[in-house]
């Protein structure tokens, strides 16, 4: 029993702290955690001072990575779970587990990695991979008060949620609706074209009194007596920052801070795609591969800055002081985030653009109505006759219409004045932010000169590189080289044209009452056909939205064109930007057809039809787009042509008679047609979408008579009398229409004419045709073309004549479609 202890008096080994429960696990963390902050790691920030992490499973970035990124900014890392573990971070944990691991909350890896780039702690519910809530028992959600001296620069702006995330591509019946909802590219074609045909509008309904003009004499202290006007003077307004400015609104606590308008929240993507770098690398080496020589390219000036996490989601608007920090509108995201760690974005207020776009435009239409609409946030206005009226100087004038712009929209704006929209949209350049610039006369040749070519209108990528490939980058340099080399590089229009330009001339007038030239919907996101079904319902539904365009504005169109985005050689299947277009082939074909396109059954048939002959496969689509060309108004019927034929229906005309008082006779029954006649039929004309063609008798049963298309009244069909024709002008009818209504009343002009040279004979022979002193008056009176001249009667015919020759166009095409 040597050396044993008793049973009573057991032998303890010395305590070095493992004899207690736990004791051992205990030490092993607490030497893990000195080894975790002894670590030879540079320390950048203290984002995550208190915040200890624990990872479990699979994720991405590694657990490794993870561990360095909290110890380069300030938070902890532990190896096993403890009381003081304050989040879990895993991407994808069984439900056995997350009982398990308790109250603490598991997060994604995307919290730690976007509040590194965003170089703040985001709240991290954001980012929960699993929430204690279900559908039978939601999250009370209280509104969370900020504490009084909290921060705002480091408060989360609430993002106004999507109606439907559940829309991805085109394949999707309700994709077209929610892109164009939001589209902010969209909405700004939308607005220009909306305030356009608000001006011309104003403008033919103006009874020559402008409001604000008038208030503006009674306070000018000149009246007419003011300084001498120039001889043409344009101003160009263009809002500062728009869709900036238009956010702020709502967040004034933003103001002065680097802020951009743009869908994605931050600049790093949430998930991290291991193939997304090599698709990125391939698409932009394919963009550097067809630059034309001397070409400049965004894309491939910040490939190097472009990695797999980098948000491809472009900025649409930035603040000045983001600009400070290099920020442009059109910037990737995930680059501008790099650029300026602290930028703040906002998401897109389309019901906002839309109230400031129209108090800008009737504030300014209060003092005339000389512009030309851009954009929703931009114009030209001719002020000579404000000048002139209100005795006001430029500098004057543009500091009053500034205030007052920033009093009724909360908006800043800036102006420039010059002799042409030239020179003041490039003044504006120098007026901004919020200021005005009038460019003299005397000061254009030497401002001029400093401008950089790309900043002329109509300067793109391609002429840019022809005029780099000159020497030339500047107008400067092209003001001290010679027109014929500038023609000899662009070709002579295009060349003297931006010759001029550099000049400082613009010999184009305003254009006030704008005539639309076309209407198109494109788009160039989210196309991604599985079948050639789902190609043609997209088709068909982009033919309804186009045709729902130029219904809006009243025309019809007589040309088509269907363009279309192809995936270039080389280019990847999986796009850099989620579901964008990539490189492409862009193809264009326009419609040989002699249709009109009326209706979005017209559109979407000829569309197809090209489609189907340019032998595209659907799977390699990435942009489609329908532009109708060729707009025509869609004139009204003529009234009186109308009324031709109806007169019965009003009020039933008194019956000729001869002394005898007898009735006409009425046709006999055994004479008519077996078949009743269309003009008897209660059936309208068909529409030219409803024809059907490719039939034998399709053709024959679609064409209308003449009066199937002059209508129906109210009554029901019409009922007219063979005495009720006016001869004459039926003699004057063209010989087609003449014949058939010949043939519908039974006449026979000869006949008519013979009897006609007696009244006696006409009485005897022709009772029905026969009008009496006291009658013809009555009949004379009920005519519809009483009022109307000759020349009004045959328009009138011309119209329907023109209706029948475009529907026989329409099935004729149909039905060699068929056949081929």
């Amino acid at each position: 029993m040597c050396g044993r202890g008793s049973k009573g008096n057991p032998k303890k080994p010395p305590k070095d702290g493992f004899e207690d429960w736990g004791g051992y696990m205990a030490a092993k963390t607490a030497k893990l955690l000195d080894q975790f902050h002894s670590a030879q790691v540079e320390k950048l920030s203290d984002i995550f001072a208190g915040v200890r992490i624990l990872v479990n499973g699979f994720t991405n970035p590694s657990a490794a990575e993870l561990k360095s990124l909290m110890a380069a900014h300030g938070g902890e890392y532990h190896l096993y779970q403890a009381s003081s573990t304050t989040h879990i971070i895993a991407s994808n944990l069984p439900n056995v587990k997350i009982k398990q691991l308790g109250a603490v909350p598991i997060v994604k890896p995307a919290w730690i990695t976007e509040s590194i780039a965003l170089n703040k702690l985001l709240d991290y519910t954001n980012y929960l991979l699993y929430s204690n809530q279900s559908r039978l028992q939601p999250a009370l959600n209280f509104a969370v008060v900020p504490k009084p001296d909290a921060d705002f620069a480091e408060e989360e702006i609430p993002r106004a949620k999507s109606a439907s995330r559940s829309t991805k591509t085109a394949s999707d019946p309700k994709f077209l609706e929610e892109f164009y909802s939001n589209s902010r590219l969209h909405l700004i074609s939308t607005l220009g074209a909306e305030f356009k045909q608000l001006v011309s509008k104003l403008r033919e309904g103006s009874n020559g009194k402008f409001p604000g003009r008038e208030k503006l004499v009674l306070r000018s202290a000149h009246g007419n007596a003011g300084p001498n006007v120039p001889a043409s003077i344009v101003m160009h307004i263009d809002m500062d920052c728009f869709f900036v400015s238009v956010g702020l609104r709502k967040h004034p606590e933003l103001k002065g801070l680097p802020v951009a308008i743009a869908h994605a929240r931050s600049g790093v993507l949430n998930s991290a795609d291991p193939t997304r770098q090599a698709i990125r690398d391939q698409e932009f080496a394919l963009y550097e591969e067809r630059l034309p020589e001397g070409g400049v390219s965004r894309v491939v000036d910040i490939k190097e800055q472009m990695d797999g996490l980098a948000s491809m989601s472009e900025i649409a608007s930035c603040s000045y002081e983001a600009r400070k920090y290099g920020i442009q509108n059109g910037m990737f995201l995930g680059q501008a985030v790099k650029q300026c760690p602290g930028l703040k974005t906002l998401p897109y207020d389309f019901e906002g653009y839309k109230e400031v776009s129209n108090l800008l435009y009737h504030t300014v239409a209060s003092y005339t109505l000389d512009i030309e609409a851009v954009s929703c946030d931009e114009m030209y206005v001719d002020v000579k006759a404000i000048l002139a009226e209100c005795g006001l100087t430029v500098e004057e004038w543009a500091s009053h219409i500034r205030s007052e712009i920033m009093e009724v929209t909360g908006c800043p704006c800036s102006t420039g004045f010059g002799a042409n929209r030239l020179q003041a949209r490039l003044a504006t350049r120098k007026a901004k932010p919020a200021g005005q610039y009038h460019l003299q006369a005397d000061q254009v040749d030497a401002y001029m000169a400093q401008i950089s070519l790309a900043d002329l209108p109509g300067v793109g990528r391609a002429t840019l590189a022809k005029l780099r490939n000159l020497g030339c980058s500047t107008c400067g340099d092209l003001q001290s080289g010679s027109l014929k080399t500038v023609q000899s590089e662009l070709g002579n229009k295009l060349g003297e044209r931006i010759w001029e330009q550099a000049h400082g001339l613009d010999n184009r007038p305003m254009d006030f009452n704008h005539e639309r030239k076309s209407v198109s919907a494109e788009i160039n996101y989210g196309i991604r056909f599985k079948t050639r079904e789902e190609c043609y319902s997209f088709l068909q539904s982009l033919a309804v939205e186009v045709f729902s365009r130029l219904s809006d504005i009243g025309m019809k169109a007589r040309g088509l064109t269907l363009k279309l985005l192809v995936r270039a050689e080389g280019a990847p299947v999986e796009t850099a930007k989620f579901l964008g277009h990539g490189v492409c082939d862009a193809i264009t074909k326009s419609s040989t057809a002699n249709l009109v396109f009326s209706t979005s059954e017209v559109i979407y048939k000829e569309a197809k039809a090209i489609y189907d002959k340019l032998n595209v496969s659907f799977a390699e689509l990435r942009g489609v787009g329908i532009q109708l060309t060729k707009l025509e108004k869609n004139a009204p019927i003529n009234k009186a042509m109308s009324n031709f034929l109806k007169q019965a229906e009003a009020k039933p005309a008194k019956e000729p008679s001869c002394s005898s008082e007898q009735a006409a006779p009425q046709p006999n029954p055994k004479d008519r047609d077996p078949k009743p006649k269309s003009s008897t039929s209660s059936k309208p004309l068909p529409r030219l979408s409803k024809a059907k063609s490719g039939t034998k008798g399709g053709k024959a049963s679609a064409k209308g008579t003449m009066l199937q298309f002059l209508g129906q009244g109210s009554a029901g069909p019409f009922q007219v009398k063979r005495e009720q024709i006016d001869l004459e002008v039926l003699k004057e009818l063209p010989e087609d229409i003449r014949n058939e209504l010949l043939k519908e009343y039974r006449l026979d002009l000869n006949q008519q004419h013979a009897a006609g040279k007696s009244k006696a004979e006409n009485c005897a022979n022709n009772e029905s045709l026969k009008v009496d002193a006291s009658s013809s008056a009555s009949i004379a009176k009920q005519s519809p073309f009483a009022s109307q001249t000759w020349e009004q009667v045959k328009e009138g015919i011309k119209t329907w004549i023109q209706s029948e020759m475009e529907f026989i166009a329409v099935t004729s095409a149909d039905t060699k479609r068929q056949l081929i």
